[in-house]
């Protein structure tokens, strides 16, 4: 009779154990905020899942720029690595394309997906999207930018004034490295004329250097900035805020062959859509699954800093 009861109590141990197998305990989503970019606090959502998922704080997100956004924000913490469902389907050229705008060290993106299975079943699929810089030193910039503002902007009380202070010194500072069209381009994500640190360290770098070396100064000053890329043009420029409106500048066209010492051009400085395009030399992409359009930009722009939007 003893290990009759005993034996009951195991069979009945199994039955409970593999109904929490078979119907496992699911979680309701919830709502978490963090801090952003600017004062602005951001509402997330944590995806709610089955117990037998191993992944903690698995976001819920709509689309790239929700993505993109949660990435940047969880990297400004050297959280590099975000998992992540959606009920759409995400573009990894595009979620790129909207981190690479804020993000001003030069990376790549791993997405990676996590199905959980049972009998060859798949019962739900994770992803997960993980920023990888190309250097292990990529933090030295925001130092180096720090120090460097502290003298430009010596003097730059509004927020014109410092905008003016970082285009200028951009483009007084620096000469356009004529010297990469003998590179090898295949191998130039690791050429520092790609990088801020060719106009912070070198003095010397092609539009993605001018683009993300502004990018560093202007959000550190904490202007509201992005670096715009045509694929189109295989050219790179900023989106910045004046205060008012969001603006185009392009500190490399600013700063023409063969270089002039203290030569500061104005020509694409502070301009709107119509007046950047009106001369005919600048082309931005049309939106598609790899690429953002101007519209997108300014878009995304209003979504990272709220507090911008008209």
């Amino acid at each position: 009779m003893k290990y009759k009861r005993i034996i009951l109590i195991l069979i009945a141990t199994l039955l409970l154990t593999s109904c929490s197998i078979f119907f496992p305990t699911v979680r309701e989503d919830s709502e978490i905020v963090i801090d952003g970019l600017s004062a602005n606090k951001r509402q997330f959502t944590l995806a709610g899942l089955p117990s037998f998922v191993d992944e903690k704080d698995v976001y819920r997100v709509q689309d790239e720029k929700e993505l993109a956004l949660l990435s940047i924000i969880r990297e400004k913490e050297d959280i590099l690595k975000v998992f992540f469902v959606s009920e759409n389907i995400i573009s990894i050229d595009r979620t790129f394309a909207y981190i690479e705008s804020i993000v001003p060290y030069p990376f790549n993106i791993v997405m990676t997906e996590i199905p959980y299975t049972r009998n060859g079943e798949v019962l739900i699929t994770l992803f997960s999207i993980e920023i990888k810089p190309n250097n292990v030193d990529y933090k030295d910039i925001f130092t180096t930018g720090k120090l460097l503002n502290e003298s430009i902007l010596k003097n730059a009380l509004t927020g014109r004034e410092r905008i003016k202070a970082i285009h200028d010194h951009i483009v007084i500072s620096t000469q356009y490295d004529t010297s990469i069209q003998d590179i090898d381009l295949s191998a130039s994500v690791r050429h520092p004329s790609f990088e801020a640190s060719g106009v912070f360290d070198l003095n010397s770098a092609v539009c993605s250097g001018y683009s993300r070396a502004f990018n560093v100064l202007a959000q550190d000053a904490n202007i509201p900035s992005l670096m715009v890329s045509s694929i189109s043009m295989l050219h790179a420029w900023n989106l910045v805020y004046d205060g008012i409106n969001w603006k185009f500048i392009d500190t490399t066209f600013n700063d023409p062959i063969p270089d002039r010492k203290n030569r500061v051009l104005y020509t694409y400085y502070l301009l709107n859509k119509n007046q950047f395009l009106s001369d005919g030399k600048h082309q931005f992409d049309v939106s598609s699954d790899s690429t953002l359009s101007a519209e997108e930009y300014i878009e995304f722009a209003e979504y990272v800093y709220p507090e911008t939007k008209q």
